[in-house]
């Protein structure tokens, strides 16, 4: 009797460990298909191409700590367009059937966040949601505009005592939320110049350049912004302070390509994200591709191990672990809001020899 309790002891403590192992290591197992979803083509290509080799060097990585995963990547370019975008995803999903998405376009995930909505699919978007923003399937791996802009106004306000300070901003919907989070953190008053279209930059930079500005706070897209300061550079050779939201890095080469020489803008500064300890993956980077990581190719990296270390073959647990996860990585801190947008400092950047550099 006694030898047949302890036999029944240890196979339970087998299957419990067992039970333990398998639970622990559900991404060992892992058998998935994930579409990566990116601008590979037109005028944000580089920022696409990028982002893929971040998610395509952490898929490698992956792949040799979890030997037995099967993980299938799968590649459409969107070309930063709705059109295009609605149709590689329609492929995505419709043909190739992947579990889960890696985007980045800010237009195509607009356009198709009600669909997304209504399915299972979990989507890392890396690009800013403008519209449908909500607890759902979809996690933005870059911060919501809101907070790190009123930082900024706070910033300047802070270290500038400027009399005459103009806004230039968008007529979009992006371009609107980003003028009332910089006024609520300058709290001050500063003059609004809208941009309706591309033929009220010149007459912008008139009015900048004759009323005396002593600093002009770029809220635009980049192209935007790097043809209004071309516009006031060429009537002022010592024009006001520029300060400049996060497009001015995430569209750096706009301004080369317009401006030609970026050392006109030297003085300049900037916000940007807060980024972690890079080291590692700088070294991993180069190893593997022979070159320094461009722009957001941290953000890919992190975006796919995001997906990856939160991984459950139960959909909804997938999803939770995603929004309880905390950790920190190349593209710094990582954790996320209720709504699943997620929460990282910023920096503030100046321009020094042509280039971006961190403000000392």
């Amino acid at each position: 009797m006694k030898k047949g309790i302890k036999i029944i002891i240890v196979v339970a403590v087998i299957a419990l460990g067992a039970f333990l192992v398998l639970g622990n290591n559900q991404n060992d197992s892992a058998h998935i298909k994930i579409g990566l979803m990116a601008p590979l083509s037109g005028e944000y290509a580089i920022a696409g191409e990028n982002y893929q080799k971040g998610i395509e060097l952490a898929l490698e990585e992956y792949r040799a700590q979890h030997p037995d995963a099967q993980i299938e990547l799968v590649v459409e370019d969107d070309g930063f367009d709705v059109k295009k975008g609605v149709s590689a995803y329609r492929k995505l999903t419709g043909l190739d059937k992947v579990d889960a998405m890696l985007t980045i376009s800010t237009p195509v995930i607009d356009a198709i966040h009600e669909d997304i909505q209504q399915s299972d699919l979990i989507v890392m978007q890396l690009g800013i949601q403008t519209v449908g923003i909500a607890d759902d399937n979809i996690f933005q791996t870059s911060s919501a505009p809101e907070e790190p802009v009123k930082l900024f106004a706070q910033f300047i306000k802070d270290n500038y005592d400027f009399k005459k300070v103009a806004v230039v901003y968008d007529n979009t919907a992006g371009g609107n939320t980003f003028l009332a989070a910089f006024d609520e953190g300058y709290n001050k008053d500063f003059t609004k110049f809208v941009v309706n279209d591309r033929e009220d930059l010149r007459d912008h930079a008139l009015r900048i350049n004759g009323e005396n500005y002593e600093a002009v706070v770029f809220l635009t897209s980049p192209e935007n912004g790097a043809l209004l300061s071309k516009e006031i550079l060429a009537l002022d050779g010592t024009p006001p302070l520029f300060a400049y939201d996060a497009q001015l890095q995430t569209g750096f080469g706009d301004y080369k390509r317009i401006l030609g020489d970026t050392n006109v803008l030297n003085g300049s500064i900037s916000m940007w994200l807060k980024a972690g300890e890079s080291e590692k993956f700088v070294t991993a980077f180069k190893k593997k591709y022979g070159e320094d990581p461009g722009f957001v190719a941290d953000f890919g990296y992190d975006t796919f191990n995001i997906l990856m270390e939160n991984y459950d073959s139960d959909r909804e647990k997938w999803m939770d672990n995603i929004q309880s996860y905390e950790s920190a990585g190349p593209s710094g801190n990582i954790s996320f809001d209720i709504n699943g947008i997620r929460i990282q400092d910023i920096v503030i950047n100046t321009i020094v020899r042509g280039e971006i550099a961190p403000l000392e």
